[in-house]
């Protein structure tokens, strides 16, 4: 009678089928308790941190000036499913784990990449960066927030301090490979030495008294393993970084200390998920951008007969071409220059329209390290002083910047503590673009409010000081923007007056006159720009 041999796989299957049943997942809330760390874990959390964010810039520097020759030793797994380069190698204590995972990600740039890396402290948000990542998440609680995102009003910073329990699944066919790890998250922007703006995903194992071990209740072995996400802007120029999509040069190192029970396939298995999650990231990115477009009605839309061009590549339509409505701007474009948004009401909307949006998006997403940000590493005391700091400053001198179609107006006040400020004059202007009998552009007319036209926020408002009475009423007053002259036969005053100080601060007749004017420019501008595009297609 031969006996029956077993693998390594049904041996432990066989195993875990004889043991006392396991409770399921998710954990309930709350289950590890409340964290409530002291200032010194604070600080040593944050010097950890850090810590590790200095050793993987001046690494990564260092590789980049060598051209990755200390990589060269390292086994090189295959790279025919993904444009993710994949490489392992075996500590010199023969137990612990190193993996590096490199390559350039086309079609998203740093803060659209920071922004599917960042969570928050809810679980959801954890679970799903965990699952657009590696696809393998089971459930994910957040013990304690150390250092919370703060929103600008139009700006927004990643830097997040905290820790978080994660369970993962490294095998997705064998639930003998569950794992479990508590660590410390650290997600940000900084410049690196040469300027560069470059986004960091910290993770690192740590040991803490509130989160034991889950072996014996969940069957889930706790693993030690340190990731570091470095993302920096790729110099590689492209057909996408030329449509304003960007390229980003993503690299992601890892080091499992002392596994238990990692065969080498497994670790080929979990690199290769995770390679093929990072190559889906423009396509995440992408959907991302199309939930921010506006949808118009089919109504509003412009009618396909009436188009014979595209207007984003200008090709011809054929007999047989098909037209597509984009759903932003309502124009006609050819099957080649639209993607399509599912989930919910499928729309498709234009590449120009994906291009500006993105833009748009990558101006306002990511502001500069400040004091306060990650790049210098100030604590959270240091935070709140600065923050003190700048609400004393609410009642000296403020500045407010107003940012119109064509020009950008400063407005600073030199107003001390204690000096009253009157209130605001409302003033309603007809701005009326007037133009010679000789033209052929119709006259318009548009009434708007000086407090809704500057599109100064309260602040401003009660930084800048007004001359005149102040009337209850509104007053109907008529300006032409094109020599700058009032209904009452007097000049616009000037925004500077070469006899005073350039501190004066300019009144608020003086800014809608030249937000007035600047319209007009621009109106100038676009009615020129009609005219050469009506001349080049006639050619």
């Amino acid at each position: 009678m031969s006996a029956v041999t077993f693998s390594r796989v049904e041996a432990h299957a066989l195993a875990a089928r004889n043991a006392a049943p396991k409770q399921r997942l998710p954990l309930r809330r709350n289950h590890f308790g409340r964290v409530q760390p002291s200032q010194d874990d604070v600080r040593l959390y944050l010097m950890t941190a850090t810590s590790l964010l200095h050793s993987a810039l001046s690494k990564a520097r260092a590789d980049r000036a060598s051209g990755h020759a200390a990589y060269r030793t390292w086994k090189q797994l295959s790279t025919a499913s993904s444009r993710i380069q994949r490489l392992t190698k075996i500590d010199a204590n023969g137990r612990d784990v190193h993996y590096r995972l490199q390559g350039t990600i086309v079609g998203a740039s740093v803060q659209d990449l920071m922004g599917v890396l960042s969570a928050d402290a809810t679980t959801a948000q954890v679970v799903a960066r965990r699952r657009l990542l590696s696809s393998n998440s089971l459930d994910a609680q957040t013990l304690c927030v150390l250092r919370d995102r703060r929103v600008a009003s139009t700006t927004a910073t990643y830097d997040h301090l905290s820790l978080r329990w994660e369970a993962i699944r490294l095998s997705p066919n064998s639930p003998i490979y569950d794992r479990d790890r508590c660590y410390l998250e650290f997600t940000g922007v900084t410049t690196d030495v040469d300027g560069t703006l470059v986004g960091f995903l910290i993770q690192h194992a740590i040991a803490h008294p509130n989160c034991g071990s889950l072996l014996e209740s969940h069957g889930l072995t706790r693993l030690d393993v340190t990731e570091v996400v470095l993302l920096r802007p790729s110099s590689v120029s492209s057909v996408s970084s030329l449509q304003g999509m960007g390229c980003t040069d993503m690299t992601l190192d890892g080091l499992v200390r002392r596994p238990s029970k990692f065969p080498p396939w497994l670790v080929h298995s979990y690199l290769s998920t995770v390679a093929t999650c990072l190559d889906e990231l423009p396509n995440v990115v992408q959907e991302r951008l199309l939930a921010t477009l506006p949808v118009l009605s089919t109504s509003q839309c412009v009618s396909r007969a009436s188009r014979r061009h595209c207007h984003v590549c200008r090709s011809a339509f054929g007999l047989w071409s098909k037209k597509v409505n984009c759903r932003s701007c309502g124009d006609v474009a050819c099957k080649s220059c639209v993607v399509t948004r599912t989930g919910g009401e499928t729309a498709t909307f234009c590449t120009k329209c994906l291009t500006r949006v993105s833009r748009e998006t990558a101006k306002a997403a990511v502001r500069l390290p400040s004091d306060c940000d990650s790049a210098s590493f100030t604590t959270s005391s240091s935070c709140s002083d600065c923050r003190s700091s700048c609400r004393e400053s609410e009642n000296g001198p403020c500045t407010s910047t107003t940012a119109t179609a064509a020009a950008t107006t400063s407005l600073t006040s030199m107003q001390r503590k204690g000096s009253a400020m009157p209130t605001p004059r409302r003033v309603r202007i007809n701005t009326a673009l007037l133009e010679d009998s000789g033209d052929s552009r119709r006259l318009c007319s548009t009434a708007s409010t000086a407090s809704e036209s500057s599109s100064l926020d309260s602040s401003s408002w009660d930084c800048c000081s007004r001359e005149g009475s102040l009337l209850d009423d509104d007053v109907d007053e008529t300006l032409d923007t094109k020599q700058m002259l009032r209904s009452g036969g007097g000049n616009a005053p000037a925004c500077g007056s070469s006899g005073q100080s350039s501190r004066q601060v300019p009144t608020g007749r003086a800014v809608d006159d030249l937000i007035a004017h600047q319209r007009y420019l621009l109106q100038e501008m676009l009615s020129q720009a009609r005219a050469y595009h009506h001349q080049w297609a006639r050619a």
